[in-house]
């Protein structure tokens, strides 16, 4: 339960690091050709500052294809790439995230436009993770494994048990946590209390789903509930009686913390499938997630359009 009393530390914390992020934009043509945007965000550099700047925190692309330029608003900075690719086309790792080592990457991406049909295109991408995932979903400590057997029924209490429970509600913790669609870790930046109510709630059902999944009809509706609400309680008591709760660079290797990332897919035309979410008056598909996000399983985001002539 390691990942999820960090992330009940985090939020009760109100994670306050002032973080780069990216806003990727891709643009279907009619033909099928494609625009690709990206805009990197971040502080301005000052004398003695400590939060990382754009270039610590991203790859920047570069090359003859891309087209630059910059803006600055109070304290803000803001690089912006653009290039054309034609259909059909491939790009790779112009969302590269840095990690705190020297030469080392975080996460990467590859992203495609490809014909599927007439007049349709399916744009993916896919985010993976280059860093270390042990740093994200942390060890299980043999005092937290003791625990999760202690909910388990006598028969079913082992120790790779305990182990394979923990390892699977971290890997349906993850776009929990972090995205795509609503990260808990953004809400906890506004509003703290609600990210703990709503950590219990979703969390609490991604543990009775894990129990299902392991232990099938050998537990029954009602001691899935039973552990699984136990498990939340022993989460939340340690997490906030935490006295110097995890600084968030400190769970990741990068050294910039969590790296917010949104994508956004426009077309001149309609949505026909997606695992985005569809901005209904725009006709536009976004994901919006944290760079970790990847830690567990590669992020694929997909959706296709059908363009108008």
């Amino acid at each position: 339960m390691r990942l999820v009393a960090i992330a009940c530390a985090l939020i009760i914390a109100v994670l306050s690091s002032a973080c780069a992020r990216a806003r990727v934009t891709t643009t279907i043509k009619a033909d099928g050709s494609w625009t690709r945007s990206v805009s990197l965000i971040g502080q301005d550099k000052k004398e003695g500052q400590m939060t990382p700047t754009l270039e610590d925190t991203f790859v920047i692309p570069s090359g003859a294809a891309w087209k630059s330029h910059e803006e600055k608003k109070n304290d803000e900075r803001t690089l912006t790439f653009d290039r054309v690719l034609a259909a059909g086309a491939s790009l790779e790792g112009d969302v590269s995230v840095k990690a705190g080592t020297a030469g080392k990457l975080n996460m990467v991406n590859q992203a495609t436009v490809t014909q599927v049909a007439p007049n349709r295109f399916e744009y993916r991408e896919t985010l993976r993770w280059k860093g270390d995932p042990t740093k994200i979903l942390g060890k299980v400590k043999p005092e937290d494994l003791a625990k999760i057997k202690a909910k388990l029924p006598v028969e079913l209490a082992t120790d790779a048990n305990a182990q394979a429970l923990a390892d699977k509600t971290a890997e349906l913790s993850i776009p929990l946590l972090f995205g795509p669609g609503d990260p808990l870790l953004t809400m906890g930046f506004l509003h703290p209390d609600l990210a703990v109510r709503r950590a219990g709630q979703r969390i609490g059902a991604l543990m009775v789903k894990a129990l299902d999944q392991q232990f099938g009809d050998k537990l029954t509706a009602a001691q899935r509930r039973d552990i699984a609400f136990k498990m939340i309680q022993d989460t939340f008591s340690s997490a906030t009686t935490t006295p110097n709760p995890p600084d968030p660079s400190s769970t990741t290797t990068n050294s910039s913390g969590f790296v917010p990332l949104i994508f956004i897919l426009k077309a001149p035309g309609r949505v026909v499938s997606s695992n985005g979410e569809v901005d209904e008056l725009t006709g536009e598909v976004f994901w919006g997630l944290f760079s970790e996000a990847a830690a567990f399983k590669d992020v694929v985001l997909t959706a296709v359009v059908e363009v108008l002539n």
